[in-house]
């Protein structure tokens, strides 16, 4: 007698359930019909590179139901095959409007001869005419090489430079070349802390040389190298400086 209740119950709870979900469905489906024109379109966001003429061709082409029929996910994909999109989301604002909200990539350098990075350590392909930045590396790298190029930036600032090439071989090894070409040779290991020591004494070091500094090389336990350019004789002479 008790299992006979019991499957009543159970019966009686599926189709109280049934009849829910059926309601909820012919619900939607009269609502996905209803004369609900989206009457505007709201475009929010700060960006440069975007073209807005692009942004208003896939409006008109995807943005295409009623407000509640609208493919909100077919929408947000096409504007993210735009190239200076990074982000996007596509929301509905009642009664009639839609919310699109679009977030560009911020970049900040090259990445070797294939494309752009921004400053998440992102690769990205667009077209960007003027001067940046250029990392090396492999691809699984991006990420490590974005946040040391600002840490070493940091440190470099204080003599007023910046980096121009930054390069992460396979070795892990990193090695750098400032806006005014001077080049450095970090290694692997305390980098950050050797060149830190380095641009401290960076004054000191063209005083005592007197001669514009081809490269330095920080990978010496006690101290680094540096390889002067002699401008009368076009020759390189290198010198070992302890600190």
């Amino acid at each position: 007698m008790y299992n006979s209740i019991d499957s009543l119950k159970q019966t009686t709870i599926f189709i109280y359930f049934l009849i829910f979900f059926t309601f909820i469905f012919l619900f939607w489906k009269i609502l996905s019909k209803a004369d609900l024109p989206i009457n505007e379109i709201m475009i929010k966001g700060q960006y440069e590179s975007i073209d807005s003429e692009q942004i208003k061709l896939i409006a008109n082409e995807y943005l295409v139901g009623n407000f509640f029929a609208i493919n909100l996910k077919r929408t947000q994909n096409a504007f993210k095959k735009l190239p200076w999109v990074r982000d996007v989301s596509v929301r509905r604002k009642w009664p009639d409007k839609l919310l699109v909200t679009i977030e560009e990539h911020n970049v900040i350098a090259r990445w070797g001869n294939v494309g752009l990075i921004n400053n998440y350590g992102e690769i990205f392909n667009a077209a960007f005419q003027d001067d940046l930045p250029i990392f090396n590396g492999d691809d699984r790298f991006a990420v490590d090489i974005t946040k040391k190029y600002f840490e070493i930036n940091e440190i470099l600032s204080k003599e007023l430079m910046q980096v121009g090439t930054i390069t992460l071989s396979n070795r892990l090894s990193w090695e750098i070349i400032t806006d005014n070409q001077l080049r450095i040779i970090l290694g692997k290991d305390n980098g950050l802390k050797k060149l830190s020591l380095f641009i401290n004494h960076y004054q000191d070091v063209l005083f005592k040389v007197k001669k514009r500094i081809d490269y330095v090389d920080l990978r010496y336990k006690d101290g680094f190298s540096v390889k002067v350019i002699n401008e009368s004789l076009r020759k390189f002479k290198k010198e070992k400086i302890i600190l």
